[in-house]
């Protein structure tokens, strides 16, 4: 795939959007082998959640909210996600407010307010909306998005309603399929959702049209509750 400033944009426009409802993904719900972590009994959400059977449905401010609390206290975590056929792996340390995103269109490493941008032809840089380099450009004017590709942090934004329409199988642990519409910065977009009994979202189908085209998100986390040691690249 040919990237540009054009191509990297609207690389990291859709997944902006069309993770606003989630980070990240699996084509369709099956079984996983077991990753490092998986095992773990993760807590029930300190909110007051509904519990999950097929053909309830909950309202998407309520289930933002229950993962947003049932994801927020743990070691770290890592995925994997496509956008626009551009696949691309993520890692998460909470603790450090850290996040890395690795993708042949550009790649992010952000711990605290630092943020650093790579190209395909480049090295790890400070992040610079103004350089001359358009992918640098484009890479560092959306960093500030990237926290939207977190699954807890992007939960927080869920609207309309969801309905639990099924199961299946996770990093070994039974996940609920939930599916929903809302609204993204003026655009539909359809989400299924893969969340355990506890509402740890453990993958994430989003997809909308954008400008005629369709465009989708695909997240999978690929190992849970174990701690991420993300490394300033310079």
């Amino acid at each position: 795939m040919r990237v540009n400033k054009w191509g990297v944009g609207v690389i990291l426009a859709a997944a902006v959007v069309l993770t606003g409802c989630t980070a990240g993904g699996s084509d369709e719900p099956a079984a996983s082998t077991p990753a490092s972590g998986a095992t773990q009994e993760t807590e029930a959400p300190s909110t007051d959640c509904p519990e999950l059977t097929e053909g309830a449905t909950i309202d998407g401010t309520e289930l933002g909210a229950c993962i947003a609390d049932a994801m927020s206290d743990t070691a770290g975590y890592a995925g994997k996600t496509s956008v626009m056929g551009v696949e691309s792996t993520a890692r998460f340390n909470p603790s450090e407010k850290a996040i890395e995103s690795i993708s042949p269109a550009g790649s992010l490493i952000a711990i605290g307010d630092d943020v650093w941008v790579k190209s395909p032809q480049t090295d790890w840089q400070p992040a610079d909306p103004s350089s001359s380099d358009p992918v640098i450009a484009a890479l560092s004017s959306s960093a500030a998005n990237i926290t939207s590709l977190d699954p807890a942090t992007a939960a927080q934004a869920l609207t309309g309603e969801f309905t639990v329409t099924g199961t299946g199988e996770r990093l070994g642990e039974k996940v609920h399929l939930l599916t929903g519409t809302i609204e993204q910065q003026g655009t539909e977009v359809e989400v299924l959702f893969e969340v355990t009994d506890d509402y740890v979202n453990l993958a994430s189908t989003s997809t909308a049209s954008i400008e005629g085209q369709s465009l989708e998100v695909a997240m999978e986390i690929t190992e849970w509750d174990v701690k991420q040691d993300i490394v300033a690249p310079l």
